[in-house]
């Protein structure tokens, strides 16, 4: 059928799609057939004509022109470009347009690993800036025993330095910057920063684009408790093995009486009680893979609109595979003022 290159927004059939929690591989191999029908720098999708639906008065004029040639891709009023307030980075002097958004990927994805350490020594981060990862404290050893691997997929052994290597250049971290009150036993404020030696380029075809840090609280109802979020990591599965490809799942979140209530239920188990605050956001499983070991530091996000927003970072859980007790993470939305404050000092 005949069609334009239209931002995501105005094609709602592709839409739907692209905010569906599980995708057919179908309806995969749709998305993936409209982006890349469309020049890559413009981020739009290929629409059917008849399935367009015009919001900007001066695309409507546009479309109605009539044409013996193909219809141009054309930039429309209102596209799905996230605006200055939205996103952490835009605070510190990104452009939006180097942000991660209509990405069917998680290019922003960091595998990390640590030179000499057993395959279970593995933890997950996301790239933020082009020279900054986020990831959790917990994770984080001195700089020159790190190694980094942006935009990985798979990881196998290394047999010359020990440890993992992942399917991508390696990179090194070049400083470590950990939140001045994380606390090893009770992993409250259990958050870094990892500061890359060499800048990530961005912004051009089919490289990493920075995960964008939502910031205020009006993204609060689309991540609220009952809603579906998603992760991934190279973590270990149900029965203890790890994973040597990118993991996706999919939690659901609860609200902080319900984690605190199942929390307490294990304090026979646990040396003290665990404290879920606003500073942490709670989740379950719905299809009985969880973020089990391995997940640490992996960004608990949502998409919307063809971006992917990043609201937690995955701390701990109970036991190595026990899908019976939620995963407490850091809400990364009360840690803004931080992150932004360390990556301008």
């Amino acid at each position: 059928m005949p069609g334009m290159c239209v931002a995501l927004k105005y094609c709602p059939q592709l839409a739907a799609l692209d905010e569906k929690p599980y995708l057919t591989r179908h309806e995969m191999n749709l998305l993936i057939g409209a982006a890349g029908a469309c020049p890559p720098e413009l981020e739009q999708y290929c629409c059917a004509n008849g399935d367009i639906r015009w919001f900007a008065k001066s695309a409507l004029k546009a479309s109605k022109k009539p044409s013996k040639k193909p219809t141009p891709p054309v930039e429309m009023d209102g596209d799905n470009s996230i605006s200055d307030t939205e996103c952490l980075q835009t605070r510190i002097g990104m452009d939006d347009r180097s942000i991660g958004r209509a990405s069917l990927d998680s290019s922003f994805g960091v595998f990390i690993a640590y030179t000499g350490r057993k395959k279970y020594s593995r933890c997950v981060g996301s790239l933020i800036t082009p020279e900054y990862v986020l990831t959790a404290a917990h994770c984080v050893q001195k700089p020159n025993g790190m190694v980094v691997y942006v935009n990985a997929h798979h990881v196998t052994r290394d047999t010359v330095h020990g440890g993992l290597k992942a399917d991508v250049e390696p990179r090194y971290v070049r400083e470590v910057v950990i939140h001045e009150q994380y606390n090893t036993t009770t992993r409250d404020h259990d958050i870094a920063l990892l500061r890359l030696n060499e800048s990530v380029a961005v912004g051009d075809p089919g490289s990493p684009r920075p995960i964008c840090i939502p910031m205020g609280t009006k993204h609060d109802p689309i991540a609220a408790a009952g809603h579906t979020l998603n992760c991934f990591g190279w973590g270990v599965y149900a029965d203890g093995e790890p994973a040597d490809s990118k993991q996706w799942i999919t939690l659901e979140r609860i609200s902080q009486e319900l984690c605190q209530a199942r929390m307490d239920s294990l304090r026979v188990a646990l040396v003290q009680r665990v404290l879920v605050t606003e500073r942490n956001i709670c989740t379950i499983t719905i299809t009985g893979h969880d973020a089990f070991a391995g997940y640490s530091g992996g960004p608990l996000m949502y998409r919307k609109e063809g971006t992917w927003f990043l609201v937690g970072l995955i701390n701990f859980g109970v036991g190595t595979t026990s899908s019976e007790f939620p995963v407490v993470s850091l809400n990364v939305q009360q840690y803004t003022d931080w992150i932004i404050g360390n990556i301008r000092q």
